[in-house]
């Protein structure tokens, strides 16, 4: 069962729901997508190591995903993302902040450093969409069994299964809670949000991002090739990157006290 954490209304009746936790420096967590996706799904042990270490950890729930507002008549673009998410912050009153993001939410945390500079500090990227075309990422095998899945017809626990195998390397680290959270997510769900995504190609503008870069990236990973840990490294002034062998796409999962550690000790630095 997934815990249920705050409520927040920001414009147009939408309502974030959100997990805010700790102290300290105000580090943003931005969750991926898929089926079943939300904050608590993808970041909850990397949550409760990053407050413990004596930072204010807000975790929400991406629009249309988890149990935030889910609109139907919008398209779920780039920037309609990131203008709810800095309603979000702005709700919150938070003026500062680093942005941890994986996949989908890595593309977001792009495209939030690229506008709002003065206000992201940090940059930590796991996996990141947004730096290659679509026909690309459409390529990969778990994108390709996402979107058959989903939009293919009714999700089902098979179908759930057999998507979340190929989100790690050692298929074993599947647990049936694991399962029953993305359940538990699945019925709030509608197609709206897979069928408009816009995420555009930002690989131009990474020379742009001046902030420190911390990227982590699977070389097994099924969902988002692995070449652009390379755009990230050899682009963005002020980056470093981890690699990881037998990983897949869920390097804080897979590699968590690795993965925690470095983005502690990341945080943590003057740099």
């Amino acid at each position: 069962m997934i815990p249920k954490g705050s409520f927040i209304e920001v414009n147009d009746d939408f309502k974030f729901h959100y997990y805010d936790e700790g102290d300290g420096h105000v580090v943003l967590l931005l969750h991926g997508s898929g089926t079943g996706a939300s904050g608590h799904t993808n970041f909850k042990n990397n949550f409760i190591a990053l407050r413990d270490a004596g930072f204010r950890v807000i975790l929400p729930d991406l629009p249309g995903y988890g149990f935030s507002s889910k609109p139907d008549n919008e398209i779920y673009s780039l920037q309609y993302f990131n203008k709810k998410i800095i309603e979000f912050v702005d709700a919150l009153k938070i003026e500062e902040f680093s942005l941890l993001g994986n996949s989908l939410g890595g593309a977001l945390s792009i495209g939030l450093a690229l506008d709002h500079p003065a206000r992201v500090k940090k940059l930590i990227l796991m996996a990141p969409g947004g730096i290659e075309d679509f026909e690309v990422y459409n390529s990969m095998p778990g994108i390709k069994k996402l979107l058959s899945d989903f939009l293919g017809g009714d999700m089902d626990q098979e179908k759930i299964e057999g998507l979340l195998e190929l989100f790690p390397y050692d298929k074993s680290i599947i647990t049936k809670e694991m399962i029953d959270e993305r359940m538990e997510i699945l019925p709030l769900m509608n197609s709206q949000v897979m069928a408009t995504m816009d995420i555009p190609n930002m690989e131009s503008d990474l020379p742009s991002i001046t902030q420190p870069v911390l990227a982590f990236w699977g070389m097994n990973d099924q969902f988002i090739p692995v070449s652009g840990a390379m755009k990230i490294g050899n682009d963005c002034p002020n980056s470093q990157i981890m690699l990881f062998s037998q990983c897949g796409h869920w390097v804080m999962i897979e590699q968590e006290t690795v993965f925690n550690n470095a983005c502690i000790n990341f945080l943590n630095s003057r740099a």
